[in-house]
């Protein structure tokens, strides 16, 4: 009786094994995903509220202030845009939206079937001009 037992142990293993290891990389993940989602607002928030209270700064400025805020990222996936795109039109009382774009990688088999592979994280920061 003792082996039939062992046997149903490993057969129940075999099939519980895969969902938890599924679920285990979905939450890793999910936790790049979020992550990456952080630093890119955080990004966008401050290269807007720089460009915001130093006024007359262009576009390579504040997409050394996204490149600075999200050093740990490749800055070379960094799609940066600002909305008014030339600098003269920035003047006082005009709103300012700074967009940032990332793409994230995804690794676990199952998510890149199902999402879209590389997933674009994006946000967008809008802040009146002082």
């Amino acid at each position: 009786m003792r082996q039939s037992e062992k046997g149903q142990t490993l057969v129940e293993l075999s099939l519980i094994l895969p969902i938890v290891i599924i679920l285990l990389m979905g939450t890793i993940e999910f936790g790049r995903i979020f992550f990456t989602y952080l630093t890119v607002t955080h990004a966008s928030r401050e290269a807007a509220r720089a460009t915001v209270i130093y006024t007359g700064k262009d576009d390579a400025f504040i997409k050394q202030k996204v490149q600075e805020s999200a050093s740990w990222l490749n800055a070379a996936d960094l799609v940066v845009e600002v909305t008014p795109s030339s600098p003269a039109s920035r003047t006082t009382g005009v709103s300012l939206t700074v967009s940032v774009k990332y793409p994230v990688q995804l690794y676990t088999p199952v998510l890149s079937d199902i999402m879209t592979n590389p997933f674009t994280v994006h946000a967008q920061t809008t802040m009146r001009i002082e």
